[in-house]
């Protein structure tokens, strides 16, 4: 991709295109936001023939090759089957000291670069603190607390920021994705990659289920309707699976995140723009601070299920904990 058709984070993307990289970089922030992208778009206007104004030339026989992903001098390693292994790493550090094919630089760009085994990690430490002069390495990650502390102090970081909504709908539009673009925007989490996967029938449906859990617990002292509820499908199902109740989660916190805004009189952040009727009326009933208890505890799962806790007990335990903090469990108790 052309750097100046870069979407979001503009002020990164002039900052890294006037310059060569550092020859150890962690690019860091959410998920789509086009961290990958970007390495690979300087990386290929590192070692472009023609570039004009920072920018590629998109048509020399080295742009050419990084469009079809067949440049002898940048390579992308990704997770295989979860991880990213000692062999890989290995490999790399060997690569790293010969010098370039056709090229300026040699690129080694390591997407999800959290998931290295600490072995594969540990492999690459001196690479990292002492890479040849022709050759650059990009860590690339959402989750960069998961790195070795010794990865992250032999690289420089750099901080991607997630996109404006506005951000995201001119760049459905340019695209030529004009269909439900508002609403790839609104749940999209600031990732142009999220929006355009977005499934929309689908989001919106796991949304509305989440809305109606939501205001049973707010608006009934019983649980018995909200666990009876869970225990139907498609939900049930569901909620054994961690990929979709890591998902359930995401829409219940922007719903939670939505109460506090119009609580506070900030309608201008609503993600759920077509819910706020509900929002409103669903809001007067509960109180500002126990917005920010169910918060906590939704973040508190999420890292749960992050953490290979079985997603169905992360879910139940969610509920029961804001139901502790609310009023009496004494008719959900022992249920589960």
């Amino acid at each position: 991709m052309r750097l100046r058709d870069f979407v979001g984070n503009q002020k990164m993307v002039n900052l890294l295109r006037a310059r060569v990289l550092p020859e150890a970089s962690l690019f860091t922030g959410p998920t789509g936001v086009g961290k990958r992208t970007l390495a690979l778009s300087l990386a290929a206007l590192a070692n472009c023939k023609s570039p004009s104004s920072h920018d590629l030339c998109e048509s020399c026989p080295s742009c050419v090759k990084v469009g079809l992903n067949s440049h002898p001098d940048i390579t992308l390693f990704s997770p295989e089957k979860g991880k990213i292994r000692i062999e890989s790493m290995r490999w790399l550090s060997k690569e790293a000291h010969f010098r370039p094919f056709e090229g300026g630089y040699r690129f080694f760009i390591i997407d999800q670069a959290e998931e290295m085994t600490i072995e594969a990690a540990n492999s690459i430490l001196k690479t990292l603190e002492e890479p040849p002069e022709t050759t650059r390495l990009i860590l690339i990650s959402a989750l960069p607390h998961r790195l070795l502390a010794t990865i992250r102090s032999r690289c420089q970081t750099f901080s991607f920021r997630s996109l404006r909504r506005e951000e995201i709908v001119d760049c459905l539009q340019k695209q030529g994705n004009s269909k439900d673009f508002q609403v790839r925007a609104m749940f999209s989490g600031g990732s142009i990659g999220t929006a355009l996967q977005l499934d929309v029938d689908r989001t919106l449906e796991d949304r509305d289920r989440m809305f109606g859990l939501l205001k049973s617990w707010c608006t009934r002292k019983s649980f018995q309707l909200l666990y009876e509820a869970c225990q139907k499908q498609p939900l049930m199902g569901d909620l054994k699976k961690r990929d979709r109740v890591k998902r359930y989660l995401d829409l219940l916190q922007m719903l939670l995140e939505d109460l506090y805004f119009v609580s506070a009189a900030r309608l201008d952040h609503l993600v759920n723009q077509d819910r706020m009727e509900d929002l409103e009326r669903l809001s007067k009933n509960i109180e500002l601070d126990w917005i920010k208890k169910f918060l906590y505890y939704v973040e508190r799962s999420k890292w749960e299920v992050d953490h290979y806790v079985n997603p169905l007990m992360c879910f139940e335990t969610l509920w029961l904990r804001t139901r502790a903090n609310n009023t009496d469990v004494g008719d959900f108790h022992g249920q589960i």
